[in-house]
């Protein structure tokens, strides 16, 4: 029984932000609320699940594993939410920065600011200067293989959630 038990501990947390995102995936396509208020309603439903198969489990389980079920589900379902929010959080911090540096800066200035030109050049700078990217000639290469990974995954959700740009 203890043997059982130690799998379900490890891989619930796991499984559990696996859960939550495809339900998330579902109310995506099947209802007409934004996306992060499917987020956080897929986060706590799933919680709550989380939270019924710890109380129906909990004879067999000490403090520390239950403080692990529950801790380590927030924590992969953070980096999930995260990783969803991170382009649209991107274009905010943005402007916050902007406003921040030029207070008073009105809609137009600000859109001056943000054209495709002057983002394409910051985005470059920052992708050379963390040595994601070089330059060869007129030419860019990826320094950085691994950060492949990361944009196939990108690629991917932006492709089932329909986000074109």
């Amino acid at each position: 029984m203890l043997a059982k038990i130690n799998i379900y501990i490890v891989f619930l947390p796991f499984f559990s932000v696996l859960l939550s995102s495809i339900l998330f995936l579902i109310f995506q396509i099947f209802t007409n609320k934004n996306y992060l208020s499917n987020l956080i309603v897929s986060f706590f439903l799933i919680f709550f699940l989380v939270l019924i198969v710890i109380y129906k489990i909990s004879s067999d389980l000490t403090d520390q594993q239950i403080f692990y079920l529950i801790f380590a589900y927030l924590c992969s379902s953070f980096i999930f939410m995260s990783i969803m929010q991170a382009h649209i959080s991107s274009i905010q911090l943005t402007i916050l920065r902007m406003i921040y540096l030029n207070p008073g800066i009105n809609r137009k200035e600000i859109l001056k600011k943000i054209n495709s030109g002057n983002i394409f050049e910051e985005r470059i700078r920052r992708l050379q200067n963390t040595n994601i990217i070089y330059k060869k000639k007129t030419s860019f290469f990826l320094k950085n293989k691994k950060i492949l990974l990361y944009l196939n995954f990108t690629l991917l959700l932006k492709k089932i959630f329909g986000v074109k740009n």
